[in-house]
């Protein structure tokens, strides 16, 4: 009987410590929070965005896909950074490997199209784009009035 009041805390508190250990990182550094662009050809008009909590694909103008960041893990491969993002929509979930390379202010390279670079925009550039898809909103919002 006294067995039992000892293994059945120390079960308890296996678990609790498993469940704390277990929980994935969603931390996102600073200098990967913002608006990210390229010029390569076709992707011009295309842009991503990470926040704390989400990362948003988009086409300037149009609609944008919003996703919430479930898990980051950064890796060093050699003397590269390889991040691992895991986000999801409402039923779906989807993981993405990329290359950071913070010199001049950043780039990304997603693993799936290393030919791409993303640089980030900067703060003062994320403003106004921002405010300028506001605007375009408010104007689209106007004509269907």
């Amino acid at each position: 009987m006294k067995l039992k009041w000892i293994i059945l805390p120390a079960v308890i508190i296996a678990v609790t410590i498993t469940m704390l250990h277990s929980k994935k990182n969603t931390d996102i550094p600073k200098d990967l929070i913002g608006e990210w662009i390229t010029s390569a050809p076709g992707y011009q008009d295309y842009f991503f965005k990470l926040t704390k909590e989400q990362i948003i694909y988009g086409h300037y103008g149009d609609k944008q896909d919003v996703y919430i960041i479930s898990s980051l893990e950064k890796n060093q491969e050699g003397k590269d950074i390889v991040y691992t993002i895991n986000y999801k929509s409402t039923d779906v979930k989807f993981t993405r490997y990329f290359f950071y390379v913070p010199e001049n202010g950043g780039t990304i390279q997603f693993k799936h199209q290393e030919h791409i670079k993303w640089r980030k925009l900067k703060d003062v550039d994320f403003k106004e784009n921002s405010e300028t898809d506001q605007n375009k909103k408010a104007g689209q919002n106007e004509k269907n009035s």
